[in-house]
């Protein structure tokens, strides 16, 4: 089934500056919606006072990147007139989302590992949360497919696929330009951390402790 088949539901509507401002405001409440749930949570201290908040915010926090994801791939797919299918493109929307879950978690990792904190309190906590996330991210996928198929309409999905090549053209960019360094800069912060996660809590070498 080809996206643009479903696409005909959606009225066309010109591309004004209206429509590019309001896209652009929506895709960056999705943005600041996410990172604010977390430090909310925080703040308050609902994680220590309500049983399991962070499994809904892992599962909020893996809608709102797959809503986010969805409805930036979909409209960079048809900006850029790449052959991608509707189902490989939704499924490379679940594998982005499931990445930025274990991202999640191997941060809460080295937070422990480092603070000697307890967002880890068991492995089942942790895997699921890995569910929480993952049934948050499918839930999205198929929610923004439909949005961007029958809620949108022509101008806004252009100033979607606009916004999804801006981003995509600022990385690549770079790299074009500067891709030995920033491989070199990279493998070099990844060996700088796990030094520094190796140590943590050991003596360096050459240094007694008292």
């Amino acid at each position: 089934m080809a996206i643009s088949m479903d696409r005909r539901d959606a009225p066309s509507a010109p591309v004004t500056r209206e429509t590019g401002t309001a896209v652009r405001l929506w895709l960056a409440g999705l943005v600041a919606l996410a990172l604010t749930i977390p430090i909310v949570s925080t703040a308050l201290g609902l994680y220590d006072h309500i049983v399991h908040w962070g499994k809904l915010v892992h599962g909020l926090e893996g809608c709102l990147v797959g809503l986010l994801v969805a409805v930036l791939l979909f409209g960079w797919r048809d900006f850029e007139a790449i052959d991608l299918s509707d189902q490989l493109a939704a499924l490379l929307t679940m594998f982005s989302g499931m990445f930025f879950g274990v991202m999640w978690k191997i941060v809460e990792f080295v937070l422990d590992w480092v603070r000697y904190s307890d967002l880890q309190k068991s492995n089942s906590d942790t895997m699921t949360d890995f569910l929480w996330n993952d049934l948050g991210v499918v839930i999205a996928t198929l929610l923004g497919l439909r949005l961007y198929c029958h809620a949108l309409n022509a101008g806004q999905r252009r100033e979607i696929g606009q916004t999804a090549r801006w981003l995509v053209d600022g990385p690549s960019r770079v790299l074009d330009r500067h891709g030995y360094l920033v491989t070199i800069l990279v493998a070099a912060l990844v060996a700088a951390a796990c030094g520094m996660l190796w140590f943590a809590g050991r003596p360096l070498p050459g240094l007694a402790i008292d």
